[in-house]
């Protein structure tokens, strides 16, 4: 496919233009990025979150609040999909919007929190198998990989001490790097939780060891 798509730019060059939108040019051949002429799109501005969050709505016939839509905008980190997301959220959870309603996380977020929570209260390959099966199930929903990866990391990062969270944050890049050169996002997640359930495990053994030495002054 890449050579493919090499071979057609440069033949119609002088008719055409092919125009490709990536998240990360890390996948493409340098032959590929030679030809490209980069542009780099910034993520979008509250304004223009809060701009496509109303018109939505009122394609869709909902009327939403400003008061809400702030919310949303503030809680989406610049990220147009998750505010879609959070906007259908609150429309499932109560219509016609309450100004003050909360803005809860969007259902693949809470899920990989709690897929993180699992990770921490067990570490063994009974636990990973369910954890590899809740990663396919993200998947399975388009959730991309790199929003699970760094969601989750996040999110195991909060158990750890410093010593540990260096360790962690160390791991997570190197195979999200590995994630972004490979081509089955699932084997780079699952080695990530399988290193982190053995460094996780270490550290609370260590803990434990440490607080069984430990000599208590009784005076």
């Amino acid at each position: 496919a890449v050579v493919s798509t090499q071979s057609t730019g440069e033949k119609y060059m002088t008719k055409c233009r092919v125009i490709m939108c990536t998240n990360s040019i890390s996948k493409m051949i340098p032959a590929i990025r030679s030809r490209c002429l980069g542009i780099r799109v910034s993520a979008p501005s509250p304004d223009e979150i809060k701009a496509v969050l109303n018109l939505t709505c009122r394609k869709e016939g909902l009327n939403l609040p400003p008061e809400l839509a702030d919310k949303i905008v503030s809680q989406s980190k610049r990220n147009m999909r998750r505010a879609l997301l959070m906007c259908e959220t609150c429309k499932v959870q109560q219509y016609p919007f309450d100004p003050n309603q909360n803005v809860d996380d969007p259902d693949w977020l809470t899920f990989v929190k709690q897929t993180a929570m699992k990770v921490i209260e067990e570490q063994s390959p009974k636990r990973l198998l369910e954890i590899r099966s809740r990663v396919y199930e993200l998947l399975a929903h388009c959730i991309p990989p790199e929003m699970i990866f760094r969601t989750l990391a996040d999110e195991l990062v909060k158990h750890c001490d410093g010593n540990l969270q260096r360790k962690v944050i160390q791991a997570a890049a190197s195979y999200e790097h590995k994630l972004q050169l490979g081509s089955r996002p699932i084997y780079y997640l699952e080695a990530f939780v399988a290193r982190f359930m053995a460094m996780y495990k270490g550290f609370i053994q260590d803990a434990i060891m440490d607080f069984d030495d430990f000599d208590f002054d009784e005076s």
